[in-house]
Order: structure tokens, then C-alpha cells, then sequence
């Protein structure tokens, strides 16, 4: 017994199941998960290692290295690329991407223990080394606190106390704070007075250090009791501190504030700080635990706040810097708005074109497919985000196909005058082959997506599954639900119970052409040959891109000043820059953070680490359309009124991000080399005028005061290194001597000397073992300004060097790269050096390839269904030929729309390939059946191209149809114009051009 024959005979069976998948899809859609974009994981770690007073050079010689090697014995490694600054270096190590999310914390764990085998080979100071395997976090929210009239302290204590309460929250993993400063007691010695009274400052460090010293004092013993004795005369109090007794010459004792002046700050060089709308603020970035709804945990975190809220003083306000619950809710809405927009569409089309019962027939195949699959999406673990809508409305035309074909067929044999049983059950008993068939090659187009190694093929996973999943609960109930639906309502009225099928205008319209195509099929084959050339040079001419533009309504301004430029510096530029933004009338709001980059909010967002030199502003827009205009207007704005500094403005793409769009990467063993080549690379780019933002990533060489160590001198007068790089850093930053405890917070106190600066650091005192000073001048040789990289940047244990840059607005990255691309690649390159591209080339290529990988897989799996299928070689060799030719289509389509050929296009070219394929099958299934019953082949080939009109003219309508609301979305415009014009051509393909392949294939003559 078949499906059909079961479904008919076991009507109350088959009702009540319809009646379960409806239920459970309604049950599903309230609980399956919703997100705005897929979630997968950013598969790189970060390895931190301090080596304080080393010069990037050293770093990068002594401890980047060391880390390196040890990394790359690591299982699993991709790629390792490092920076190496003045005092730290910092390893990032990205793992083969085709591991997923459940094996990464193992390889992590083995990461770590790789990095700690090596610590004893870092030389003495350096480390220990730091494994952040969280750095691929995501902090799907990012709140500004801020206050008017509130000190950063003040801030703090209120940030920590939201902190402590929004961790209560369910399904909240983790809280980082942001903008943090960190306070300390300066201890501002008056460096001439020490040595007028012959007070070193070692004695000042030692006596601060056993005066707050914790000790045990023991207890006393009394009767039955031990009293414990404590001490109290520990640094509690800055009053306290500036009483502390010094011991001077003889029995002279001087109380601290007669040598010093103390006070209370902020440490120096500047910590990263943060802005909100111009105001002090710091940010709290919240992330959700794993597997946890973001729309759930971000309504329970927004209804903590509004309860908070009223309990914190007046002046308080907490801003949403993003919002990634919001922003799910507005996008799942939006996508639900366009997958209901085109299950109406494609009914519509069905009511009108089928009629009212047939039409009814067939959508309720499409809504209980829908349903169907959303309970499998629950079960399966796929959310309701982008891509998985997207799929829903990309399969609505293929899904109805099936029910199309049942339901035409059922009505032909009774217009014809079959009896009733015949004409219901034998569609899908004599079509449930070749649909099953086609319907699998349909699900195989988008596998190689599925099965690619890459963030890419992880992210658009969801496509092939819930096609996959469509598809095959359609051709099911294309096989039980449809034939018992045409039993019920399936009835002709008079009228059409006499007409001749397949007797209408538009048939008889269709049978001309069909026929002329056929006799004249030479000519028929050159159109269609020209037609394909032409096609293939139209498409050369249709811009790639990798992803398309977001339509996030937020844009970043990265904001660079030359290395060396002390933080105060960037923070006061950004300051016009804000009085700037207010003007704007687009803009919402904007999150200023200077020093570092904010922790990673958004997937495709890479924080910048700590740099005294760099700003970054975050804009919120009212609409994301007007944020080119905004960049049109800042560029120029820059130039004029910050001409000092170096701004990037990007924006969101719907995908990963590179940091800049085109980036050229030199390898090799001289820095210097290496950024000759950058400069001759960056003036090339320069010269083009679609170029922007043009930079590189080592940044400009920086002044460096070298101070040359005598041992000679020094040993003559006991003075030690360390003695001299003390009261270096007191003179400087300051030297951490001991922590003032107040609650529950160690506040460092840092000694400086009250006067520093290069114009008087030859005479700075220098106390060695003895009472008395040495000018710094004495105990060093010649001390001079030298210039030095501030970064050193490697790449799989290679210093590489990146030209960087991005095209203008209007511009793609492909576009830029061939015209710049030519110019670079002919810069004469030394032995040992080498040229690669990076930026969006690279992401594009590793992704294209690693899909492209599983294409042979996937057209012998086709082929070898349609071999077995037709148990020939001649049919699918007809189907294949065809494949080809819906180039011309696409072309057409994308550049009529003005859009360029991006990733999702190419899946839109898959998904082509598999509805061609699929209406090819059973055009020629029927041709090859009727052959067999005795027809006549020329007969055969008219007759059922005929009958095939209606169905494949229906499923092209309602997939160009269905496609139409994905026009106007910025992820999937380029796809959806690829499958809507592609599919039209392929339909002139399979109506006309298949009927002509076959009667030459087979030696069919035409009439005359």
C-alpha cells in the first residue's frame, strides 16, 4: 500500500495528524527560540603576557615567540597571528573553524596547558601568561550609567550595586564593567628636600610598607578566654599617612607631609574611559548564559532595571548603548511581517491561477508544510532568525510545487472524464518517484553550504536544514494530505466538466511557440547559445560583494591619533566631535570610550585592545538609510576640524567583518622593509579616489628617551639598575609602594617626585645603598631621543605588515580591489617577501571555497539520482545542460536592480540549480512515461510540456512572487532578485528549451 492509498483509506487517521501538526506548529511558534541573526562561535583565544620595561622589539624576540611555538603544537590551530607592544604581548589563536561549539572548550583547556608548560622559558620578568578563552564573548547588551553632579567614584559604587542585582537575573552568565577608573593616593615627594635632609625614598617605601603591614600579634589568656590582640594603627586614613614619621639624620623625625604633598586620584596614564551622549558614564556589558533566549533574559533584565530605577538617587540615568533583545524583537517582526507577507502573496497567486478550490487545495499543503516544519525546528534546535525565515519564504514556491502537481494531475483526468477514484489516487502514485527525487536534489543544492568548514557555513546552516525539512514534509503530504483534500473538495462545475483540457488561450499561445521552437530547433539552440554568452558578459559586469550592508541603525567612528599621544589628547578631540554629533538631527545617541575599545557586543564587532593613542565612538540613528549620508558629511568634517588625527567610520554587515575591506599583507623579516612596502602600497591606494581611510597596521614610529646605564659610574657611587628604574618611575608614572584599604577596596599609593619632565631628568637624584644622592647624569652614559615601532605584528610567526583601507560609499570592496589590486601586486618585491591579500578577499575566498569543496559531492549525488531515476544517461544529461543557462536571468536580474553578487547570491544560484533540476525531472518523467504507453514521441514531447505548462508556470510565480518581500531587505535583496529573475529564464528553459534538448537527443522528428 502506498501513502496516497494509505491516506485515503485511513481518512480519520490522516485528519487527526493534520490536526496534531497544526497544533504543535502553534505550540512551536511560542516556544521556539528567536534571534536576529544565527548564533555561532567566534573560535579565537587570546594570550596575554606582561614583560614590564621590554621593548616590542625584545617582546616580540623573547616572549611572543616563545608563546607562538608553543601554540602551534596546539591540536586544532588555524592560524596565529600577535602584537607585540612596549611591556606586553598579546597571541590570538583561531581554531579551525569546522569545529564546533561543543569541542572548543576541550581544545582551550589543551591551549592552556601548552601556554603553561612554556612560562619557565620566558626570560625573568616576563608573565605569567594569561589564556582568555572568553574573548570571543558575546555581550549582547551594553548599558551607560551616568550621573549629573556624580564623581566616577560615586558611579562606581552605584554601577556595582546595578551589577550585583542584574546577576540575580535569570539566565545572565556575566557582567563586565567598562569605564572603570582606578583610584590611588599620591605621595608627591619633594625630591630636593629628601636630599637637602638625607631622606631616601627607599626609606619612604619601607616604612609605608611595615607600617600598613598586616601582622598576627598573638592573643592573651584570661581565665577561661583568649583575647585577641590587634593592631590599629595601620594606614586607614589619609591623615593617618601624611602623619607617617620619618626618620631623617641623627634623631631628626619628620612627619610625611612636610616631605610630600598627598593626595587622592586617579592612577596615571589614563585607564580607558567612557562617554555617553558627553557625559561621564560606565558601561555595563551584559551577556546571556548558553542557550539562553536573549529575548527572554533581555525583557528580565529590562524589568529588573525599571525596578531599580526609583531606588537609585536623583541625577542617575542608564542609557542603552545596544540592545540586542530590542533589536530580535523589531527584526523577528519584521521577518515575520515578510513570511506572512508571502504565504499571502503565494496564496493569492494560487486563488487566481488555480481557482478557488484547487488553489485552497494547495495552500493548505503550503500552511501545514510551514507548520510541520516549525515543530521539527523546535525539536531540532533551530531558532526563528534570519536565515531560517529567510529559508521558509525562499521554499514557499518549491513547497506548493509537489501539491501542484497532485492537483493538476487530479484535475486534468477529470476534466477528461476519469472516474473519480482513478483520477484522485493515481497523480501521486505515478509521480511520487520523480517528485521524491527531485525533491532530494532540491534539499542537496544547499548542502554544501550546510557541510562547509567556516563561520560562513555555520551561520547559514539553518538554510539547508529547514529546506531540507520543507520540503520533505511537503512531498509527504503532497502524497496523503493533497489526494484526500482533491477527494473532498475537488469538484468540477459544469462548465468545466465539458471543457477540453488544456484548451485556453494560454495554452493554445504556449502550443505555438512550443511547436515553432521545435521545428525550428538548430535556431532554437543558437538563440539560446547566444543568449548564454551574452549573459555570461553581463555578469561579469555585476558587482561581488562578500555580505551586503546591515540594516542595524548604529555606525562606528574609530578615531586614531599618531602612536605616543597620551590619552587626554584623543579624549579632547572627541569632545568637538560630540558637540558635533549633537547637531546632527539623525542621530539618537552615541557612546563615546577612549583608550579601548568596548567589549564585544555584537558578534561582528573585534574590540580593540588597550591604546593611549585610539577612540572609538558608537552613533545611534533614527533610520540606518541616513548613516551614508552621515559618513558623506563627517569625512569631510574630520579634515577640517581634527586634521591631527586619523578617523575610520564603518558600519555593520550582514556577516563576519573584516577590519578593513581591502588589506594588503606583506611578509617578511625587516621592519623597515616591510614598511617601505606599506607606503609604496599606501600610495597607490591614495592615488585612487574610491579609496578611504587608508592606513597601515603598525602605525607610526614612536620617540623614545633611551637612558644608558654605566656600571662603571654606578658602582662607584652603589648605585643598582633597580635604583635607577625607581626613581625613573617615580619621576614618571609614579612607583606602587603599598595599597590604602578602605572597605573593601586595596586603593594603590604611588610615590612621584614633584617635579619630572626631559628638561631636568639629568639632574633627578639617584639614592643607591648610601644617604646621600647622585645626579642621573652621573651614574649613565649618553642619554638620547631613538625611535622605535610601537607594534610589531606577526603572522604565523612571520612580521607582517597590513596597507589597509576601505572604498567610498557607493563602492564595493571587489570593485576597489581590481582597480588598486593590479598597481600593488607590480610593487617589486625583495627575496624573502611576499604579498597576500586580506581583508574581505580573504573571508570571501576561504568561504567560497570551503562551500565549493562539497559541490562535486553534491552534483554527483545529483546525477546519480537522476541516473537512477531514468535508468539512463541521455535524460540527465538534458537536465544538466540547462543548469547553465539561468546565468542569463541572474545577470539580467542584478543588474536591472543595481545589486552586486554577494555570498546568499550564490546560495540563491544553489537553490536555481535544484528547482530547474526539479521541474526538468518531471517534464521528462512524463514524457518518457507517455513514450512507453505507446504515444507518439513528437506527441509525447507536445502533450506533456503541455501539461507540465501550468504546474512549472505555477511554481515559478509563487517563488518570484514569494520572493518580493525580500527585495527590500539588505540581507537578502541580492538573492532574492538572483532566484525572481533567474527562475523566470528558467522557466523559458524548462518549457521550451528541454522539449527541443530531448527531440534532439533522441532523434525525434519534428513536423514540417
Amino acid at each position: 500500500m502506498n501513502l496516497s492509498d494509505f491516506a485515503l483509506k485511513n481518512r480519520v487517521i490522516t485528519l487527526f495528524t493534520l490536526f496534531l501538526v497544526v497544533a504543535g506548529g502553534v505550540m512551536a511558534y511560542f516556544h521556539i527560540g528567536k534571534l536576529a541573526d544565527p548564533v555561532f562561535t567566534i573560535k579565537t583565544a587570546l594570550v596575554v603576557t606582561p614583560y614590564p620595561g621590554a621593548s616590542p622589539h625584545e617582546v616580540e624576540q623573547q616572549v611572543t615567540r616563545v608563546i607562538e611555538e608553543a601554540v602551534q603544537a596546539a591540536d586544532e590551530v588555524k592560524t596565529i597571528y600577535s602584537t607585540s607592544r612596549a611591556g606586553v604581548s598579546m597571541v590570538f589563536v583561531d581554531l579551525q573553524e569546522y569545529n564546533r561549539t561543543d569541542k572548543v572548550q576541550q581544545l582551550w583547556d589543551i591551549l592552556r596547558r601548552k601556554v603553561s608548560r612554556v612560562q619557565s622559558e620566558l626570560p625573568s620578568g616576563a608573565g605569567p601568561s594569561t589564556v582568555y578563552d572568553d574573548y570571543s564573548d558575546v555581550y549582547g547588551i551594553f548599558l551607560a550609567l551616568t550621573g549629573d553632579g556624580f564623581s566616577n567614584a560615586e558611579l562606581e559604587k552605584y554601577v556595582e550595586f546595578i551589577k550585583r542585582e542584574i546577576m540575580l537575573v535569570q539566565d545572565v552568565r556575566k557582567i563586565n564593567l567598562f569605564g572603570i577608573r582606578t583610584e590611588c593616593i599620591n605621595i608627591e615627594i619633594d625630591r630636593s628636600k629628601c636630599a637637602d635632609l638625607g631622606i631616601p625614598p627607599t626609606r619612604i617605601y619601607g616604612i609605608l610598607n611595615q607600617q600598613n603591614e598586616i601582622i598576627y600579634q598573638g592573643a592573651l589568656e584570661a581565665g577561661d578566654y583568649r583575647i585577641r590582640i590587634n593592631s590599629s594603627d595601620t594606614l586607614i586614613t589619609t591623615e593617618k599617612i601624611e602623619d607617617l614619621i620619618i626618620q631623617g639624620r641623627d634623631e631628626e623625625q619628620i612627619r610625611l607631609k612636610d616631605l610630600a604633598h598627598v593626595s587622592r586620584d586617579y592612577i596615571t596614564p589614563s585607564e580607558p574611559i567612557m562617554r555617553f551622549n558627553g557625559k561621564p558614564a560606565i558601561g555595563l556589558a551584559i551577556a546571556a548564559a548558553n542557550g539562553a533566549n536573549v529575548v527572554t533574559m533581555g525583557n528580565a533584565v529590562q524589568a529588573r532595571l525599571d525596578e531599580l530605577i526609583p531606588e537609585l538617587p536623583v541625577g542617575l540615568n542608564i542609557g542603552g548603548v545596544y540592545y540586542e533583545s530590542q533589536f530580535v524583537q523589531s527584526s523577528t517582526r519584521v521577518f515575520m511581517t515578510n513570511l506572512a507577507e508571502s504565504i499571502g502573496i503565494v496564496i493569492v497567486v494560487l486563488l487566481i491561477t488555480m481557482g478557488l478550490r484547487s488553489g485552497l487545495i494547495i495552500a493548505s499543503n503550503l500552511i501545514f508544510s510551514i507548520m510541520g516544519t516549525l515543530v521539527i525546528m523546535l525539536i531540532w534546535g533551530i531558532d526563528l532568525q534570519r536565515i531560517s525565515i529567510a529559508a521558509l519564504i525562499l521554499v514557499m514556491g518549491m513547497i506548493v510545487d509537489n501539491a501542484i502537481v497532485v492537483t493538476e494531475g487530479s484535475l486534468v483526468r477529470l476534466q477528461r472524464g476519469e472516474d473519480r477514484k482513478s483520477a484522485i489516487s493515481k497523480p501521486p502514485q505515478e509521480t511520487a518517484w520523480p517528485l521524491l527525487g527531485a525533491t532530494i536534489i532540491a534539499c542537496l543544492a544547499f548542502m554544501p553550504i550546510y557541510m562547509a568548514p567556516t563561520n560562513v557555513g555555520e551561520f547559514c546552516s539553518s538554510l539547508f536544514q529547514v529546506v531540507s525539512v520543507a520540503l520533505m514534509i511537503s512531498w509527504v503530504l503532497a502524497m496523503t494530505q493533497t489526494p484526500l483534500f482533491c477527494d473532498y473538495f475537488l469538484k468540477l462545475s459544469p462548465k468545466a466538466s465539458t471543457r477540453v483540457p488544456h484548451s485556453s488561450r494560454p495554452y493554445r499561445i504556449y502550443r505555438s511557440i512550443l511547436m515553432g521552437a521545435l521545428r525550428h530547433r538548430f535556431f532554437t539552440i543558437l538563440v539560446t547559445i547566444g543568449l548564454f554568452i551574452i549573459g555570461i558578459i553581463g555578469f561579469a559586469k555585476v558587482p561581488q560583494v562578500f555580505f551586503p550592508d546591515s540594516d542595524m541603525k548604529q555606525f562606528f567612528i574609530d578615531y586614531r591619533r599618531p602612536e605616543g599621544t597620551r590619552t587626554e589628547t584623543v579624549s579632547a578631540d572627541l569632545k568637538k566631535l560630540e558637540q558635533y554629533l549633537d547637531t546632527l538631527s539623525p542621530v539618537e545617541s552615541y557612546a563615546t570610550c577612549v583608550g579601548q575599545g568596548p567589549p564585544r557586543f555584537a558578534v561582528s564587532i573585534t574590540p580593540e585592545p588597550p591604546t593611549d593613542a585610539f577612540g572609538q565612538v558608537i552613533v545611534n540613528v533614527d533610520d540606518y538609510k541616513q548613516i551614508n549620508n552621515l559618513i558623506h558629511d563627517l569625512e569631510p568634517w574630520f579634515a577640517e576640524n581634527l586634521p591631527a588625527g586619523e578617523p575610520h567610520i564603518w558600519k555593520y554587515i550582514n556577516g563576519p567583518n573584516a577590519d578593513y575591506d581591502v588589506e594588503a599583507r606583506f611578509t617578511g623579516p625587516d621592519p623597515q622593509v616591510l614598511r617601505n612596502l606599506a607606503e609604496k602600497a599606501k600610495a597607490i591606494m591614495r592615488a585612487d579616489p574610491q579609496a578611504r581611510s587608508i592606513c597601515d597596521d603598525w602605525r607610526e614610529r614612536v620617540m623614545v628617551q633611551d637612558i644608558s646605564y654605566s656600571q662603571q659610574k654606578a658602582r662607584l657611587a652603589a648605585v643598582e639598575r633597580q635604583d635607577v628604574g625607581k626613581a625613573l618611575q617615580s619621576t614618571t608614572d609614579g612607583l606602587i609602594v603599598d595599597a590604602y584599604r578602605e572597605g573593601d577596596e586595596l586603593i594603590p599609593i604611588l610615590l612621584k617626585y614633584s617635579s619630572s619632565g626631559l628638561d631636568n631628568l639629568d639632574t633627578l637624584p639617584i639614592w643607591g645603598n648610601g644617604e646621600k644622592s647622585v645626579p642621573l647624569k652621573q651614574v649613565t652614559g649618553e642619554n638620547e631621543i631613538q625611535w622605535e615601532d610601537p607594534i610589531i605584528r606577526r603572522y604565523d610567526r612571520r612580521r607582517v605588515i597590513r596597507a589597509q583601507c576601505d572604498p567610498i560609499i557607493g563602492v564595493t570592496a571587489d570593485t576597489l580591489l581590481k582597480r588598486i589590486g593590479p598597481k600593488i601586486e607590480d610593487i617589486p618585491l625583495p627575496p624573502g617577501y611576499t604579498l597576500e591579500w586580506e581583508g574581505v578577499y580573504e573571508d570571501s575566498m576561504e568561504s567560497q571555497k570551503a562551500a565549493q569543496k562539497f559541490v562535486p559531492v553534491m552534483l554527483i549525488m545529483m546525477v546519480l539520482i537522476l541516473v537512477s531515476l531514468f535508468n539512463a544517461i541521455r535524460q540527465p544529461l538534458i537536465i544538466l545542460l540547462t543548469v547553465p543557462l539561468c546565468l542569463v536571468g541572474i545577470a539580467a536580474g542584478l543588474l536591472l536592480f543595481q545589486k552586486a553578487f554577494s555570498f546568499l547570491a550564490i546560495l540563491g544560484t544553489y537553490s536555481l540549480i535544484g528547482m530547474l533540476i526539479k521541474n526538468a525531472v518531471v517534464l521528462i518523467d512524463q514524457i518518457d512515461t507517455k513514450i512507453k504507453s505507446g504515444e507518439v514521441p513528437l506527441a509525447a514531447v507536445r502533450d506533456s510540456s503541455i501539461d507540465r505548462m501550468r504546474p512549472v508556470m505555477m511554481t515559478s510565480l509563487t517563488t518570484i512572487c514569494g520572493m518580493i518581500p525580500l527585495v527590500t531587505d539588505e540581507l537578502f535583496s541580492s538573492m532574492a532578485v538572483t532566484i525572481m529573475f533567474g527562475l523566470a529564464f528558467a522557466t523559458v528553459l524548462t518549457l521550451i528549451v528541454v522539449p527541443v534538448l530531448y527531440t534532439l537527443f533522441f532523434k525525434i522528428k519534428p513536423e514540417g
